[in-house]
């Protein structure tokens, strides 16, 4: 036994180590787990089926692997029991695992070592982690509070009812202390809907037993803090929530002739480097209200480049720190966190401040508080793409095909069936062997068939040969940079806005090289409209190895500098031809040599930001102010005019 002293406290430290004992040994593998719950609902059936869900992730894989759904372990399915009491079970063996863990081999070290597994965060929405750490409700703020004291709060509404306090007693309890336990809740209504119940007997005889199974089961969870384990779940937060409340409330207030702008304005956005397969257009504008996650990712990179026209000056800059915050938010790689949090505080502020003081009613909405702990959650677990939750969310149509039309009592063994003797289910998931093929090198040659107009145009690039005089050089449509990037040639399309002029490559049985005929840019000022860095092209051609290619940008043309035009010009196609009736499309005025930056690309972020040097916005005491002030008059005018509309309608 050994006693260790500080200034703060005296503890006593066992010797030997007690893990040194279990572990025999053998090394000691901590695993950290992402546990993840939420609810699927859909109306398969002819009626509406509502089931909780929990899964779980391994949380120290890199974010390319651990986003994979082969990496997302299924745990449990109900649709009768609620988040809470199908967590019980979930935590009392986990409890056991990461205080006595267990024997593996391990491939690396090719021996035995002891596995202890902890949850590291728990992943949910808002509406979730409010059940899960016992807040009153997600758009209350309390104050700051400790996990004790939550629990403490919780047992104390628990005494109060077994004293027999009166029902305003204890729900004034609830609101000072912000913490409401629904599991506890619902055993309190139990009790008073079923006195002298075999129901009453069997809560009592827990109540004497084990008191704990009474209450929310994360507060026995070891090692785990509710206030702090629960990251800003981005998706519903920014994507589901801020952006889509911005964006439905710019497109209410639009006319049918600005929507048809926006339409051609979309269609014609540039999406090269941006990871983005397509754009529906007319859904975006059409169906703004059922849009989905992947829809706002869009939005919110083409936002300063369609809205510029529709909307004033003052709206366009909260869109624009909006995009930048999101550009920064979703940046997979930090290179100094402590400059990383301090700049997504800064553009957090930036946006906040020009939102309220457009009109300070958005404090109503909660998830603009919560965006204020984002930067304490990637403090605390790195960026926010580790604890997104899109992962977990695309096994929602899944579940609810398994759990809705299922002829047994327990959905949790239909899903487990599915996925164990499915053989096309485990392909598509990635549990067979299909998965772990050979990746390509890169860069690597695309097959990309050309179209009858394109290949009666290429032409060989002058000073090509001197490079490799005795190689049969092959003229590329695109090359794979790296994955999920494909570079193209401007040279095949005439509203590809870029600096390759055309893509050249030796095809060699043995290797394969690839050279770009490129027109050299230099930088010029940020744009106030737009926010962002400015280029232009100059007068000068070279070759260049794409070995040498960093990344690939997303560049714009300078559309309201060039007074680009909306011309009824596009041909609409249906059944995959091109037919005789005409859609708006934007006419480039490409003589106009002035090119933006898209900084507010969600793909290669740190690469687009470094060129562009967007500065970070200093935020004084006394702009927040006024701000607010100015949003408070304008939240006082806006009432008092639709107070005067409805007088008028009676």
């Amino acid at each position: 036994m050994h006693i260790e002293i500080t200034p703060e406290r005296t503890e006593i430290i066992k010797l030997p180590n007690p893990w040194r004992l279990k572990a025999q040994g053998r090394m000691i593998r901590h695993v950290p787990l992402s546990i993840y719950s939420d609810d699927t609902s859909g109306n398969l059936s002819k009626q509406w089926n509502k089931h909780i869900s929990i899964f779980m992730s391994l949380a120290g894989l890199p974010p390319h692997i651990s986003n994979q759904e082969y990496n997302t372990l299924f745990v449990a399915t109900s649709n009768i029991a609620t988040a809470l009491e199908l967590a019980a079970p979930v935590v009392e063996e986990l409890n056991i695992l990461s205080t006595s863990g267990f024997f593996t081999f391990d491939h690396s070290l090719q021996e035995d070592v002891l596995v202890l597994p902890f949850i590291l965060m728990f992943l949910g929405d808002s509406p979730m982690h409010a059940e899960i750490t016992s807040t009153l409700h997600p758009n209350v703020k309390p104050n700051l509070r400790s996990w004790i004291d939550t629990k403490k709060a919780a047992y104390h509404t628990w005494y109060l009812v077994q004293r027999g306090a009166p029902k305003t007693q204890v729900q004034s309890s609830i609101s000072e202390f912000g913490v409401k336990d629904v599991l506890n809740q619902t055993i309190i209504h139990t009790i008073k809907e079923n006195q002298d119940t075999k129901v009453t007997y069997n809560i009592r005889r827990l109540q004497d037993d084990s008191i704990e199974k009474l209450f929310n089961p994360f507060y026995e969870l070891k090692g785990f803090d509710g206030h702090k384990d629960t990251p800003v779940e981005v998706l519903h937060v920014i994507f589901l929530g801020i952006v889509k409340y911005l964006y439905c409330d710019l497109i209410c207030g639009l006319t049918v002739d600005k929507k048809e702008e926006l339409v051609a304005r979309f269609q014609s956005f540039d999406i090269s480097n941006l990871n983005i397969p397509s754009i529906k257009a007319k859904y975006l504008v059409q169906h703004y209200s059922s849009l989905v996650g992947k829809d706002f990712k869009i939005i919110i990179q083409a936002a300063p480049f369609v809205f510029f026209t529709i909307i004033e000056e003052s709206r366009q800059k909260i869109w624009i720190s909006l995009c930048h915050l999101c550009s920064l938010i979703f940046q997979t790689h930090i290179s100094r966190l402590e400059n990383y949090v301090a700049n997504l505080n800064s553009f957090t502020q930036d946006f906040l401040i020009k939102l309220i003081s457009s009109n300070a009613q958005w404090v109503n909405k909660p998830k603009f508080h919560i965006l204020l702990h984002l930067s304490q959650s990637v403090a605390r677990f790195g960026p926010a793409s580790l604890f997104a939750t899109e992962k977990f969310e695309s096994y929602n149509g899944g579940n609810c095909i398994s759990e809705t039309n299922v002829s047994i009592v327990s959905p949790s063994y239909q899903v487990k069936n599915l996925l164990l003797k499915n053989p096309t289910i485990q392909n598509l998931l990635g549990l067979d062997s299909y998965i772990f093929k050979v990746k390509p090198r890169y860069p690597f040659f695309k097959k990309t068939p050309l179209s009858t107009a394109d290949y009666e145009n290429c032409t060989t690039a002058k000073g090509i040969k001197s490079i490799s005089p005795n190689s049969d050089w092959i003229n590329l449509l695109s090359f794979e940079l790296e994955d999920h990037q494909t570079i193209k040639s401007a040279s095949k399309q005439n509203n590809f806005i870029a600096f390759i002029i055309g893509i050249w490559g030796i095809d060699n049985m043995s290797n394969q090289k690839i050279y770009i005929h490129c027109m050299h840019c230099e930088m010029v000022e940020v744009d106030p409209l737009y926010g962002m860095r400015t280029l232009k092209k100059l007068n000068r051609e070279d070759f260049i190895s794409a070995k040498s290619i960093i990344s690939g940008l997303n560049v714009q043309h300078h559309c309201a500098g060039a007074k680009c035009l909306i011309r009824r010009t596009l041909p609409k196609r249906l059944e995959r031809q091109e037919t005789d009736m005409m859609l708006n499309e934007l006419q480039h005025n490409f003589r106009f040599n002035l090119y933006v930056i898209n900084t507010a690309s969600l793909r290669a972020q740190d690469k687009h930001h470094a060129p562009a040097r967007i500065t970070t916005p200093q935020i004084q005491p006394l702009q927040a102010l006024n701000a607010v002030h100015d949003g408070l008059s304008e939240w006082k005018k806006n009432i008092i005019e639709r107070v005067k509309t409805k007088l008028l309608k009676v």
